[in-house]
C-alpha cells in the first residue's frame, strides 16, 4: 500500500507526543513510540525524537508512514549506553575497538560496572540487530586503554583463540616507565605466576627449579626505546606471549614499573592509571584470511603527560645551556626495519599509487626471458 501523510494542529496544551500520535492516528502507544523511532515524525518540520515532548497549541505534526508496516519502539538504553568508545574497524565477523581506560573489557562477578562487551552489544541492538552476540577472544586490563577486537561469529571466535593461542599475531603498546632504562632495546624472558591476591609475579631464580613451579608460564616481551625524558622512559613494547599484566610486571620487577601503576607500582600526581597503550593489533582475517592491520591514536591523558615531560626537558637543557638537537636521543632504526616499513605501506596503498618495482638494466618493459642453455 501506498505511504500515507498525515498533518495536522495540535489543540490541546501540553500533550505528549506519542499520546497526539495515539489518539489521532487510533494506533496502539507502542506504535505510537515505534513511528518516533523510526523518524517518521515531524513537529514544526523538525525531526522529532522525544515520546513525552510537550506539545503547544497550533504545533504543527507531520507523520509519513506505511500503514502495512509495525513499528516496533527501540530498546531504551541502558547504563552501558552512555560507555564511551569507537570503534575502529568493522566487518560482518570482527569489530575492532578502541576501548578507554578505565573500562572493564568483561563484566565483573563483584560489581555491576559498565563494561565494554555489554556496552558493544547495547549499540548493536539498538542499531537493529535484535539477536546480536559479542563473542569475547582477549582482554585488556581496566586501566589500559587501546585496540580490542571481539567475534560477532562462531567461525570468528574459533579462529582467533587460534591466533592467540599460537602467537600469529602482532601486538605493540606504548608504554612510559618511571626511571632511565639503560639498554635502548632488549628482550624481557619470565616465568609468572599467579598468586593468593591475585597478583602475578616473576618465578625467583634461584628459589627452585622454574619449570617447578605450579602454573608459572613463561612470558616473553620485546622493547625498544622511543624517547628519554627525564626521571622516565618512553618505550615501544612487543609481545611474543600474552599472560596477565604480563608487560607491567616485568618492567616493575625491574626496577621501573609503569607510571601510574597503583598494583606494581606507586600512584602518580600526573597520571591515575597505569601509562599503558595498546597502539597495534595485526594478524591475518580468521575468515577472509586478508592480512589486517588496526591502530589507535595515544590517549589524551597520556599526551598530557608527554607534553609535561617534554617541558620539563626543555627547561633543564636550557639551564644546561644546551641547544638544538645536541644529546637528544633518538631511536635508531635499521636498514632491515626501513625495508619492513616499506613494504608494508605498499600493501595497503591504492593499486595506482604503488611504485613500479625496478626492472634489470638494459631490459624493455614486457622483455622475455631468454630460456636457459640446455647442456
Amino acid at each position: 500500500m501506498a505511504r500515507l501523510n498525515e498533518t495536522w494542529k495540535v489543540a490541546q496544551e501540553g500533550v505528549a507526543l506519542a499520546t497526539e500520535l495515539h489518539s489521532k492516528l487510533k494506533i496502539s502507544h507502542r506504535q505510537a513510540k515505534g513511528l518516533i523511532d523510526s523518524g517518521c515524525v515531524k513537529v514544526n518540520g523538525q525531526d522529532a525524537h522525544a515520546y513525552g515532548h510537550r506539545l503547544q497549541p497550533e504545533d504543527g505534526v507531520e507523520v509519513s508512514f506505511d500503514p502495512d508496516m509495525v513499528y516496533a519502539a527501540l530498546p531504551r538504553p541502558s547504563k552501558s549506553s552512555d560507555t564511551p568508545f569507537e570503534i575502529l574497524w568493522e566487518d560482518k565477523h570482527l569489530v575492532f575497538v578502541n576501548k578507554p581506560a578505565g573500562l572493564l573489557t568483561v563484566p565483573a562477578e563483584k560489581h555491576q560496572d559498565p563494561c565494554l562487551a555489554e556496552a558493544l552489544t547495547d549499540h548493536y541492538r539498538r542499531r537493529g540487530f535484535k539477536r546480536f552476540h559479542l563473542f569475547i577472544a582477549h582482554r585488556l586490563d581496566r586501566y589500559t586503554s587501546g585496540v580490542l577486537v571481539f567475534a560477532k561469529t562462531p567461525e570468528a571466535l574459533n579462529g582467533l583463540k587460534n591466533i592467540f593461542e599460537e602467537h600469529h599475531l602482532r601486538r605493540i603498546y606504548l608504554a612510559i616507565l618511571v626511571g632511565e632504562l639503560p639498554e635502548n632495546a632488549g628482550t624481557l624472558s619470565d616465568k609468572l605466576v599467579e598468586r593468593k591476591s591475585l597478583k602475578m609475579t616473576v618465578v625467583p631464580e634461584g628459589s627452585r627449579a622454574k619449570q617447578d613451579v605450579k602454573g608459572a608460564k613463561l612470558a616473553v616481551t620485546h622493547y625498544r626505546v622511543l624517547e628519554r625524558l627525564p626521571g622516565h622512559t618512553v618505550v615501544e613494547v612487543k609481545l611474543e606471549t600474552g599472560r596477565r599484566n604480563q608487560i607491567r610486571v616485568q618492567f616493575a620487577e625491574r626496577g621501573f614499573p609503569l607510571l601510574g601503576d597503583q598494583v606494581y607500582g606507586a600512584p602518580s600526581d600526573s597520571l591515575d592509571r597505569q601509562a599503558l597503550h595498546a597502539e597495534l593489533l595485526g594478524f591475518k582475517h580468521p575468515v577472509t584470511e586478508e592480512t589486517i592491520t588496526v591502530t589507535a591514536p595515544m590517549p589524551a591523558d597520556m599526551e598530557n603527560v608527554l607534553k609535561a615531560l617534554r617541558n620539563a626537558r626543555r627547561v633543564v637543557r636550557a639551564e644546561a645551556g644546551i641547544t638544538g638537537e645536541a644529546g637528544l636521543y633518538k631511536p635508531k632504526i635499521t636498514k632491515t626495519r626501513k625495508i619492513e616499513r616499506r613494504k608494508r605501506s605498499e600493501r595497503f596503498a591504492e593499486p595506482e599509487q604503488r611504485p613500479a618495482r625496478p626492472r634489470a638494466a638494459g631490459k624493455p618493459a614486457g622483455a622475455a626471458r631468454r630460456p636457459a642453455p640446455k647442456k
